[in-house]
């Protein structure tokens, strides 16, 4: 392990107690009227905040959250959420919803419990639907973020063994990413929390094999280089696009080994974590979701049987 990645890895139990204790605060809020996702100021927010705390458990073996989540995610509240979702299918699509994947495929890790699963096939099959009507642009960015939906729509369907589901993913994914060649760069993603380029580097790591990815990121990286950190937020929102890039460094390292790309990686975490204010600052800025994000990008520190 490299230098620097091994500098978190020492400290990563101490990071995650952080930051869960910082989204915990954002979740126990009744910022909205949703049933159940109503804290963390919006939905989406509110559904990677019970995400997180769920990961964090997963991570650390603490179960400090484990009654907040379970009060969060009662039966009656989720009956009514999934009735929401059903009868509204453009509210959080696709970005809110690629996060209730995410959360599902991490309780069923942690509990075994299968009782988010027949409304997380529902949302899946949402998703799957609205990429078949309205396509998929590899360039999108944001809420809007194609990669990132994707990335979970792969990886909640090879977690439920939806095989059909998963060879038209990677149908799509082999049309509209790798065959594509798109330029990235990195300037699009200024100003947003959604990294662009990385993220689809990670999401095409899922699909070829690691010889073959080996020769596509070379390529990548000679046409686009690698992220430098951003230094000082230009928005609010760009207080989230450290994490982000990191969620996909850490994939296009764990798929290449190459030590670049860890340094990167390492270097976006550090940047994202200091100063703490990045995260735990004004909570409507970044109180309230970038302790997530941060959540996100150090997962995978845990190992596979822990992390991601």
């Amino acid at each position: 392990m490299s230098p620097e990645l091994a500098r978190f890895q020492d400290g990563k139990d101490a990071i995650a107690a952080e930051l869960a204790h910082q989204v915990a605060c954002a979740s126990r809020r009744q910022d909205t009227r949703h049933p159940a996702f109503k804290g963390c100021v919006d939905w989406h927010s509110a559904v990677h905040g019970v995400w997180a705390l769920i990961a964090y458990q997963r991570a650390t073996g603490d179960a400090r959250y484990a009654s907040l989540v379970a009060s969060i995610l009662n039966a009656d509240a989720l009956c009514a959420e999934r009735q929401h979702l059903s009868s509204s299918p453009q509210f959080e699509m696709p970005y809110g919803r690629a996060w209730f994947l995410r959360l599902a495929i991490d309780h069923h890790r942690l509990t075994g419990a299968d009782d988010l699963l027949a409304f997380t096939d529902e949302v899946a099959a949402s998703l799957h639907e609205h990429f078949r009507v309205q396509g998929i642009d590899p360039l999108s960015g944001a809420y809007a973020s194609c990669s990132f939906a994707l990335i979970n729509m792969l990886d909640y369907a090879r977690y439920r063994n939806a095989s059909e589901l998963e060879d038209e993913l990677v149908g799509w994914i082999k049309k509209d990413f790798v065959d594509a060649e798109q330029p990235y760069g990195y300037a699009c993603e200024r100003c947003s929390f959604m990294a662009v380029g990385t993220n689809a580097a990670a999401l095409i790591a899922r699909v070829l094999d690691r010889a073959t990815y080996a020769s596509w990121l070379d390529g990548f990286i000679a046409a686009n280089g690698l992220p430098s950190p951003v230094l000082r937020a230009a928005s609010d929102h760009e207080f989230g696009l450290n994490f982000s890039r990191a969620w996909g460094l850490w994939d296009m390292y764990a798929a290449s080994g190459r030590a670049d790309v860890a340094r990167c990686y390492a270097e976006h975490l550090h940047r994202g974590l200091t100063p703490a204010t990045n995260w735990r600052g004004d909570y409507l800025v970044v109180g309230h979701w970038v302790a997530q994000f941060a959540m996100f990008a150090l997962q995978p520190l845990f190992g596979a049987e822990r992390g991601r």
